[in-house]
């Protein structure tokens, strides 16, 4: 019987890809029938929430260095001091476990002159969080944060301060007259917010941000199932 030799070359052609398929070495991870071999890496693109986040605080309490810290590692870490005058912003993205989403924090270091303060309320108004630092080595600094909290309840007004309490440079802890972790906690839990100790000299300073980052997916998903429940 007469056959095109082109037939014979697709017969083979089709033998050598069925072959392919049914090697289990041939490194798809597949067979019987062809898939697309890159399908399994493509995945969905990240949710991005963005959540910004006021530092207040005295002067020289270490607001900078922690926001440095965080966006840097302890490399960013810097002995020289450098006032703040006004705000300094920072961005970071935190990565939430288990998900796609991914948090964009943006950090505003706010100066701590009690001069000027009124400039700052547009940036407390709009915050999603709220870091108040004090220098566990200056009991002064940690005595400030009334006024500091009782500030940014005016500014608020009836929105809700989400947010944490950050003892500072926890290598001078050891300082005579430096302030406890009681006293520290105590204030804390009277303002209903959490209570961190952070060393930005040791690189110790993501645990708030990354706890502050969860509150504020966890704020999205819970205003996600609220709107979904009204259809």
């Amino acid at each position: 019987r007469f056959e095109h030799p082109a037939a014979g070359r697709r017969r083979r052609k089709v033998r050598r890809a069925d072959a392919i398929a049914m090697d289990p070495t041939n490194g798809y991870g597949f067979e019987g029938e062809a898939e697309d071999p890159f399908g399994q890496l493509v995945k969905p693109p990240p949710l991005i929430l963005r959540c910004k986040v006021v530092l207040v605080g005295d002067t020289d309490t270490g607001k900078t260095s922690l926001a440095q810290v965080f966006q840097g590692g302890e490399k960013a870490f810097t002995e020289t001091y450098k006032m703040t005058i006004g705000i300094e912003m920072t961005v970071k993205r935190v990565n939430i476990p288990d998900s796609n989403v991914v948090v964009e924090m943006y950090i505003v270091d706010c100066g701590g002159f009690a001069i000027g303060q009124e400039t700052l309320h547009p940036h407390w108004e709009n915050a999603n969080a709220v870091m108040l630092v004090y220098d566990v080595s200056n009991p002064d600094s940690f005595k400030s944060l009334s006024s500091w909290y009782e500030e940014l309840k005016r500014a608020r007004g009836e929105s809700a301060i989400t947010g944490v309490v950050i003892a500072s440079k926890m290598d001078l802890a050891d300082r005579p007259g430096s302030v406890t972790e009681e006293a520290g906690k105590q204030f804390s839990q009277e303002k209903g917010l959490e209570f961190f100790d952070v060393c930005a000299m040791k690189g110790s300073v993501d645990e708030p941000f990354h706890l502050l980052a969860d509150f504020f997916h966890t704020k999205y998903k819970d205003r996600k199932a609220e709107l979904e429940n009204l259809h």
